[in-house]
Formats: C-alpha cells, structure tokens, sequence
C-alpha cells in the first residue's frame, strides 16, 4: 500500500527549478529608446523583456541566428526536401544508376 501512496504522490506536474524570476526593476524609456530595445531583441529572436534581462546581466548578447540566416535556412531544407522528393519519384519509377 505504501508503494500506491509513493507514485500517487509523483503524480501531476514537476515542480519548477529554484531558478524561478521573482523579482523586477521598473525602468523607464521614452518611446524611441523602447522601439530600439524592441527592434535589437526581435532581430535577435527574444523578446523586449528577454534582451533587457541578458543586456543587463551580461552587458552584450551573442545572437544565435539573424533573421536572413532562417530564411536561408527554410530556403535550404524546402531544396533539400524537393530534391528528396525527386529522388523517392525518380526510384519508383525505376530510374536505374550508371
């Protein structure tokens, strides 16, 4: 009976780390200075709050893809897809190798 209470326990939802954000600091800008925070943290894919928080921990952030780096990437596995595409049809058909 003990062993039903224990996993009856585990059940439901894990707790969350200990890490959890708690506490603010209200800072204002004017509307210009917020449009560029927004526009800095959107071409880095973060949100205003998430640049804001990494800007003033670590005083740079490095970007992990740009915006034109997606697209070019999307770009590259449409291609990727459409070759495989081809290849899977052209087998089927019994395209035969040299």
């Amino acid at each position: 009976m003990d062993g039903k209470q224990n996993s009856a326990n585990q059940r439901g939802r894990p707790a969350k780390s200990a890490n959890k954000v708690t506490r603010s600091i209200n800072l204002k800008l004017t509307e210009s200075d917020f449009q560029l925070i927004r526009e800095r943290a959107e071409s880095l894919g973060l949100r205003a709050t998430q640049y804001a928080r990494l800007m003033t921990l670590n005083g740079k952030i490095k970007s992990r893809y740009t915006k034109e780096e997606l697209h070019l990437r999307r770009q590259l596995t449409g291609m990727a897809n459409n070759l495989n595409q081809i290849a899977k049809k052209a087998n089927a058909a019994g395209y035969e190798k040299f």
